[in-house]
């Protein structure tokens, strides 16, 4: 069954017509600068905006229909990886858009919950929703060109545009199967749905409990009470869980044991923590590494080192999340390639300025880049980057232009990391420097690079969190950035 907003899509086809996949953050930001400018739908498998920021009510343990859900079917997951608690990791000043200032009474670093306002506040200002198709979930893009005379007759529709869109019911993909077309795809999903889970030898033998940050919500807090609690990995969300769990738990609600496991260098940094002094003295936090080796029995691991690790009474994995895009058909159109490591699809490409796909560059990637510092200001200048594709005021290059400036961004990632395909991944201290590569954009888009935003980030931002990756996440969290500047400071739309 078709609605409003479906249906206005399609009596404008006669215009330039865009299909946004994802109504978060991303979403949301690609939809405001095309907004009245194409004819453009935000499609979202939620029943609001919102992406990752909307809290589900359902998780994988809970759901009563599981086998239906759409996402679920194509990914073997549910979308969200939101739990109750979580804190934003950038200060309320910095984590927004432009002209679009947070409500002052929200605390620095800002709710979940909050920040989830922060985007109903921007969606409104912008008259958003009337381009945005709710629980309503995209099971295939597929280039029209490469369609055969079947797929076209099952379709049901004159197909008159590049790409053909088939969209099913959220709630249950057998239903509600229709069809719409569009001149540009921007994909805008996210890439926090798909959990990694690293190869451990012996996992059938481990009978302890086990979970990722993926299925983490506050229910779970009484699961490890009084237990031993493994976790692997030592990122931000490892850090934010144990954070919690020790510093915003109540004591007799906490874990007996928390060991973290991780990357060595990092480990190393965390056993110098000053911030865990009291905990890692009374034996209830353990720091090691290196990575495991094996499970070995029904609730103990051992490490490379050969390291036991005991009387595990529930292990997390706090081991990333990896690439998807199901509803792209590899085989008959193969517009993007999906590299692997470990059997884990960790990047993409190959991509002209990590956001459009070289061999169809109507097909559009905002958002997959890793780490990076600017936040909602690194999607939005995508995203005015993108629009004046879209709208005629930037000519892409030719193909092999653009394909050599991928092989460019490629043999600076195999510098820098010793591994091109990671050329989507930003890293200040040795890495590609993500303000050097949003200069460019600015360049291309002939507006003036915000050098004001980018100090303010350079400066108050990034020693806080090179401190929490020496192992002082809460310096973090507690730490007031929005005080040292500007007062009433929000990134403007006059630069970029």
């Amino acid at each position: 069954m078709e609605n409003q907003v479906e249906i206005n899509y399609q009596q404008n086809y006669y215009k330039k017509s865009v299909i946004i996949i994802g109504a978060g953050p991303c979403g949301l930001s690609n939809l405001k600068y095309l907004n009245n400018k194409v004819n453009v739908i935000c499609i979202d498998c939620k029943e609001d905006l919102g992406g990752q920021w909307y809290l589900d009510q359902y998780t994988e343990e809970t759901h009563p229909n599981i086998q239906s859900n759409a996402f679920y079917n194509q990914h073997g997951f549910l979308q969200s990886s939101m739990y109750e608690s979580l804190i934003c990791n950038v200060p309320k000043s910095l984590m927004i858009f432009k002209d679009s200032p947070a409500q002052q009474e929200y605390d620095e670093y800002m709710t979940c919950q909050q920040f989830y306002q922060y985007l109903q506040d921007y969606s409104a200002k912008h008259d958003m929703k009337k381009n945005m198709l709710f629980k309503t979930y995209v099971q295939s893009v597929r280039l029209a060109a490469n369609l055969s005379e079947e797929e076209k007759q099952q379709a049901g529709i004159q197909i008159s545009k590049k790409f053909l869109v088939k969209i099913v019911s959220s709630d249950d993909y057998t239903k509600n199967s229709r069809y719409l077309q569009a001149d540009y795809v921007i994909i805008a999903n996210g890439h926090y749905s798909v959990p990694n889970y690293p190869y451990i030898p012996n996992k059938d033998v481990f009978k302890a409990q086990t979970l990722h940050t993926h299925n983490y919500r506050e229910n779970h807090i009484q699961d490890f009470q009084n237990k031993h609690l493994v976790i692997y990995g030592c990122g931000f969300s490892s850090q934010d869980i144990f954070y919690i769990l020790l510093k915003k738990t109540p004591e007799n609600q906490r874990p007996s044991k928390i060991t973290v496991i991780g990357n060595e260098k990092i480990i190393g940094y965390f056993k110098q923590t000053k911030s865990y002094l009291q905990e890692i003295e009374s034996g209830l936090l353990t720091f090691l590494s290196p990575c495991i080796k094996e499970f070995d029995s029904e609730n103990s691991l051992v490490l490379q080192d050969d390291q036991k690790v005991e009387n595990i009474d529930v292990f997390m994995y706090a081991t990333g999340y990896q690439y998807t895009f199901p509803f792209l058909d590899f085989e008959k159109d193969k517009l993007i390639d999906l590299y692997q490591r470990r059997g884990i699809n960790y990047s993409l490409g190959p991509l002209y300025l990590r956001t459009f796909s070289i061999r169809e560059p109507n097909l559009i990637f905002v958002g997959v880049v890793q780490q990076v510092l600017s936040s909602q200001q690194g999607i939005e200048r995508q995203s005015i980057f993108v629009s004046k594709v879209i709208t005629d005021e930037i000519k892409l290059p030719t193909e092999q232009e653009m394909q050599q400036e991928f092989e460019n961004d490629y043999q600076e990632a195999l510098a820098q990391y010793k591994d091109g395909n990671q050329y989507i991944k930003f890293a200040q201290v040795q890495g590609i420097d993500e303000f050097k590569f949003f200069r460019q954009l600015a360049q291309l888009c002939d507006i003036p690079s915000d050098e004001e935003y980018n100090s303010y980030v350079l400066k108050h931002l990034f020693p806080l969190y090179v401190n929490a990756f020496l192992g002082n996440y809460p310096d973090l969290k507690s730490s007031d950035v929005t005080s040292q500047l500007p007062p009433n400071y929000y990134p403007k739309s006059d630069h970029f």
